[in-house]
């Protein structure tokens, strides 16, 4: 033993040497995996005389061994090492600090491993050990050293607990769901208090201010910290308490409300309870201004931590309001004032912070008002007083301090970004938000807003204020952003795009807040720097500064006027709708005023002798804020405000949604309807799109703008498409784009955007009453991309040239995006389309198998085709399109592509696959499609019920489908299975066709089903978690086929069962591997229900297969009786326990996943190991 610690000791020397640190890992890992490293480990953690890196090593392997053998060893071992660990940590508060938090640790995770399996009563007994423990270290004689250490372990293990820090213990999610119930239920609160009376014991004593405590203080803050950051709403026993998800991904809502109940009310809120913590984080935040050593810096970081999770502290342990508020209007109180005595004087607090020695200060007291402000309401920071002594400010007036001086110190600046500054900011422009959304209840249910609730004068006043200043300061960093290389934002594309748009997003709600006020100052400022550009740019003077403006100030009005209305019928905000309604009758709405200066602005591109001071991004920001605007007020579909009414009708608040109907439709539906100039806008918008493509030739950028951006939202709504279709300006359109396809030389903007306005086109064609005049127009779409296709698909030479690639690429950009656009009305022309130039298609695809990028195209028109299609077909078009479908991937299977393999270092090799995985990805996603029962649907309800079963057994999908797949799959090398995606696509329609056509796989050709075996085998290997379950489903799908079909004597898989050379059908073997994964791999857990399904049918099909499985598994360990006893135990309970009967139904089902979870847990304890 001692030369096994000897060789511990010198492997954990050689980690420091790079010469000998590779062999060192080598022989740590070997030893931890030993069976003799749980004794080593504990004679080196014995020995005094081993040094620091030598009690780590031994403790990690400490732990690893005893959670690897958990299952072998006897019940007294188990709680011998459990409470080693402990002893050793509470008896060695001189060891090293990162030895220590890591034994802690591993104390922790022992205790955790050994009430997984018990009992609540026994599970008891193991607290109560480690909490006497504990205090009789404390109270021995240990001093303030122990009480630390204890208080340190007390910590880790409610952290054990939680789960969102357990660790992993090889076990299933449930028990350890039953260990953080019993936790909270039996010990979470004795902690607490236990944190409570070291703390204010360190406090009475005055040990905290000379360093006498040796941190004990701090350790009871962290104990409590942890108790108070525990999840109680996951605890469905005591009831739903109200999840409180994060409502961003901001730094300020990155918490969870504080719900613990009403039994924890005395200790949180009785009076005097916690006056003394209040009292510790005043005087420790006071000690670290005054120069304060590191103790004095900890206790004040700990202090913050608890207070801030006091301030989130929300729910039934409060009182109801209507019987006694005077416990939470308390708790904001205290909780404000604390915030406030070390934030204020705000430019003292905010200056520490960028000088870089108050950043966390600052941080913490933002994000604790943050969530003040979800918790408490809007009235509760404007009136309720902090005290005298701070000159009776309110919480708000220290929310608008704080915010105002954020903004004076450049917070909006490029320079600033990511500082801590920027990150404040945000969180107090979310306490804003909050406050002046106060009308939305704590819960998040809406009701309306009646005087007793509206929110008070005050915050509009405030949110005014900061709308002011934030304008100024945003124009002000517009304006030094301008003379930088790079603002940003381009550098970081998309990304930073978004980031900014965060940023005004949240910006927007506070603006929102008193449109009287902030609209009126948002126009006047866009006017003024609309107006003065075509002077500066006749003047010859930079422009640079005034562009920039312009940018961020066109940006930030689109996000004041509207949402994104991603996913939602776009309706205008609350507050802006309720501003244009109360404006009297002939007098402009602020908000209509506002949209006039937008679209006056975006108005500049139509002006022959004014665009020219429109730079591309300046244009494309306009146009993106156009898009925006109008999709939310554009001939609205809510012009008379019914769903406003409507909205809060289901909330009860019925007078003010009808007020404000009867307002908008006593004016004709409000600005910007279709009696009130809303006809005249959309033809404006057309028009500056349109001017946009044509004028700005090159911006690829401005241009998708207008053909992803603009477009869509103008042919989204059926109001709006009415109107097109008589418009002069969209034939205008249609026309420059037809010419787009018929120019010969250099297409005018890139191919993607021809997809773009092709779709936005054709989705006119739906809106058109006149049959013939719908087909007409659909044909006028498609005839120029169509006369491209079939020149270049008999002439290579053209194709083959730059020119002709860029116009073939168009072509087929432009009929993809026709096809995307399908519906009722235009689907045969389409369809005919297809139909009549089938030919040219396939010759393009044979002459283009050189060309990547068009065989991409091609591939994708071809699978949206059957996509977009399929819901409109008969009987006859599923046939045709099958056949069409089978004749595509044939040619390409033909061509060699797809047949590709990268060399280590060739580039070319690499972008070659890379092409072929999105090629063969088309080709699966059109066998999907195809598989989908949208075909199927077509052949039943085109024609009669006895015709329709004789062209269902015609028509067979199934088999188009795998042929398909026995002639893709050969392509689908390792290479292209590493894009996720494709693997992805692949599985999921495996498992599908197995699922739904378990027969059709049964007759498939041997070569065929040995393919499809041999994918599947790869599925259930492998790593991604959704490949693994697709597999899995299939598996289950095929062995519960071949069960049924035994049971009613029928064929089943037939000669597809026949034994390999090892002896074992395919399902045996299939069987075999998935135990082996199961029992042998890491992260399985996640896969015990789908792994239980395909398992069960086979176990009752193979059942001598499983028992010779049962037995190899039992040889492993054959050295061992204890383990074979347990190994055999648990083969029994996996096909005995909980009434598991032979039937592959429901409720068997969700039997066996539970026995296969338990035969798990002691199985991979015991075998693992080997």
């Amino acid at each position: 033993m001692l030369a096994d610690v000897a060789a511990l000791e010198r492997a954990s020397a050689s980690l420091r040497d790079p010469q000998t640190r590779e062999a060192a890992e080598a022989f740590l890992i070997e030893f931890r995996r030993s069976d003799d490293a749980l004794a080593t480990s504990r004679a080196a953690l014995s020995e005094v005389s081993v040094s620091s890196d030598c009690q780590f090593h031994a403790v990690c392997a400490l732990r690893e061994s005893a959670l690897r053998r958990w299952g072998t060893l006897e019940a007294g071992t188990r709680r011998e090492v459990w409470e080693y660990a402990v002893r050793w940590t509470l008896e060695r508060p001189d060891a090293a600090q990162y030895v220590r938090n890591q034994m802690s640790g591993t104390a922790a995770t022992l205790v955790k491993r050994a009430c997984v399996d018990a009992s609540d009563e026994e599970k008891m007994a193991v607290i109560s050990s480690v909490e006497a423990a504990v205090r009789g270290a404390a109270q021995s004689g240990g001093g303030a050293d122990a009480a630390r250490v204890g208080l340190e372990v007390f910590a880790a293990v409610v952290g054990e607990f939680a789960p969102g820090t357990a660790s992993e213990l090889g076990t299933t999610w449930e028990r350890h769901e039953r260990c953080r119930a019993s936790a909270e239920r039996h010990f979470l609160r004795p902690f607490f208090d236990y944190g409570c009376e070291r703390a204010r014991a360190c406090v009475a004593d005055g040990s905290v201010s000379d360093g006498r405590d040796r941190g004990t203080c701090a350790a009871a803050l962290r104990l409590m910290n942890a108790v108070l950051s525990w999840d109680f709403n996951r605890d469905v026993s005591y009831g739903f308490r109200g999840r409180a998800f994060p409502s961003t991904d901001s730094a300020a809502n990155a918490f969870v409300k504080l719900t613990p109940g009403i039994e924890w009310r005395e200790v949180l809120l009785s009076p005097g309870s916690l006056d003394w913590l209040f009292d510790l984080h005043a005087g420790a935040e006071s000690a670290v201004l005054s120069g304060g050593g590191n103790e004095a810096k900890r206790v004040a970081a700990a202090s913050r931590k608890t207070l801030s999770a006091l301030c989130t502290l929300s729910g039934c342990v409060f009182p109801p309001k209507e019987n006694d508020d005077s416990l939470r209007t308390g708790h904001f109180v205290r909780c404000a004032r604390a915030i406030a005595k070390y934030l204020l004087p705000a430019t003292k607090s905010v200056s520490a912070a960028i000088e870089g020695h108050g950043e966390d200060a600052l941080i913490d007291g933002c994000r604790s008002l943050s969530a003040l402000a979800t918790v408490h309401t809007a009235n509760d920071f404007a009136t309720l007083s902090l005290g005298p002594d701070l000159n009776d400010r309110t919480a708000l007036a220290l929310l608008g301090e704080l915010t105002l001086e954020c903004l004076n110190q450049e917070a909006l600046s490029v320079h600033c970004e990511g500082t801590v500054v920027d990150d404040c900011l945000k969180m107090l422009l979310e306490t804003w938000a909050s406050l002046v959304n106060d009308f939305f209840v704590k819960s998040g249910a809406f009701v309306s807003r009646d005087p007793a609730m509206a929110t008070p004068p005050a915050v509009l006043e405030g949110a005014a204020n900061v709308s002011h200043a934030y304008v100024a300061a945003g124009l002000k960093a517009a304006r030094e952003g301008a003379h930088e290389e790079d603002d940003g934002h381009e550098e970081e594309g998309k990304a930073g795009a978004a980031a900014l748009d965060a940023r005004l997003e949240l910006a927007a709600q506070v603006f929102r807040a008193y449109p009287p006020s902030t609209l009126p100052m948002l126009q006047q400022a866009l006017v003024e720097k609309r107006s003065a550009l075509p002077g500066v740019m006749a003047s010859g003077a930079d422009p640079s500064e005034l562009l920039e403006e312009l940018w961020w100030l066109t940006r930030l009005v689109a996000h004041v006027l509207a949402d994104d209305g991603d996913g939602e019928t776009p309706i205008p905000p609350d507050s802006l709708a309720e501003a244009a309604a109360a404006a009297p009758a002939g007098v402009p709405d602020c908000v209509s005023e506002l949209a006039k200066a937008l679209i006056d602005f975006g108005c500049l591109a139509l002006d022959p002798s004014a665009r020219g001071a429109l730079s591309p991004r300046l244009l494309e920001t306009v146009i993106w804020a156009l898009a925006r605007w109008a999709d939310t007020y554009l001939i609205s579909e809510d012009s008379g405000g019914n769903l406003h009414a409507a909205i809060y009708a289901a909330a009860g608040g019925v007078r003010r949604g009808t007020d404000i109907a009867n307002k908008l439709g006593e004016s004709g539906g409000g600005m910007f309807s279709e009696r009130n100039g809303g006809v005249q806008a959309l033809d404006l918008l057309v028009q500056i799109g349109t001017k946009a493509l044509s004028e700005w030739q090159g911006e690829t950028s401005l241009h998708r703008t207008v053909g992803f951006t603009l477009f869509p939202v103008l042919t989204r709504r059926k109001m709006l498409l009415k109107h097109l279709t008589t418009s002069h300006s969209w034939t205008t359109l249609r026309e420059a784009c037809a010419g787009a396809h018929r120019e010969r030389g250099v297409v005018s903007f890139s191919p993607e955007v021809h997809r773009g306005l092709s779709e936005c086109l054709a989705r006119v064609a739906g809106s058109i009453v006149d049959p013939a005049e719908c087909e007409a127009y659909v044909t006028h779409l498609i005839t120029p991309p169509s006369e491209v296709i079939a020149a270049v698909s008999v002439d290579s030479v053209a194709l083959h040239s730059p020119e002709g690639e860029a116009r073939t690429g168009a072509a087929l950009e432009a009929l993809r995006g026709i096809v995307r656009a399908t519906n009722g009305k235009s689907q045969k022309a389409i369809f005919n389309f297809f139909a009549a130039a089938i030919d040219h298609l396939l010759n393009l695809q044979k002459l283009a198998k050189d060309l990547p990028r068009v065989m991409k195209l091609l591939l994708r028109l071809t699978e949206e085709f059957v996509e977009f299609n399929s819901p409109y077909l008969n009987a006859q078009q599923v046939d045709w399109i099958c056949r069409y479908c089978l004749r595509v991937i044939e040619t390409y299977a033909s061509s060699g592509r797809g047949n590709v393999k990268s060399s280590a270092g060739s580039l070319m090799s690499q972008e070659a696959v890379k092409e072929a995985y999105k090629e063969v990805r088309a080709l699966l996603r059109m066998l999907t499609h195809l598989s989908s029962g949208n075909l199927h649907d077509a052949i039943v309800e085109s024609v009669s019920p006895e015709e329709a079963a004789r062209l269902t057994e015609q028509i067979d999908i199934a088999h188009v489908v795998f042929t398909g797949l026995n002639t893709v799959i050969p392509l689908i090398n390792d290479e292209l299975l590493q894009f996720p995606k494709l693997c992805r696509q692949y599985f999921e329609l495996l498992s599908y066709m197995l699922e739904a056509y378990p027969k059709k796989v049964a007759k498939l050709p041997a070569n065929v089903f040995s393919t499809l075996m041999t994918t599947l085998e790869f599925g259930l290997k492998h790593s991604n978690e959704t490949v693994s379950k697709e597999s899995m489903t299939a598996l289950s799908a095929l062995a519960t086929f071949q069960r049924q079909s035994v049971k009613t004597g029928t064929d089943g898989l037939g000669h597809h069962m026949a034994p390999n050379a090892e002896g074992l059908s395919i399902l045996a073997h299939l069987m075999r591997l998935l135990f082996q994964r199961l029992v042998y791999e890491e992260a399985v857990f996640d896969l015990v229900d789908e792994a239980a399904d395909a398992l069960l049918p086979i176990i009752l099909h193979e059942r001598q297969a499983f028992e010779t499985l049962a037995s190899s598994f039992l040889a492993a360990v054959a050295d061992e009786p204890q383990s074979v006893t347990l190994v055999q135990n648990a083969f029994v309970a996996l096909t005995s326990a909980n009434n598991l009967t032979e039937g592959v139904d429901r409720i068997n089902k969700r039997r066996f996943r539970r026995n296969l979870a338990d035969f798990l847990v002691v199985a991979r304890g015991v075998l693992r190991r080997r």
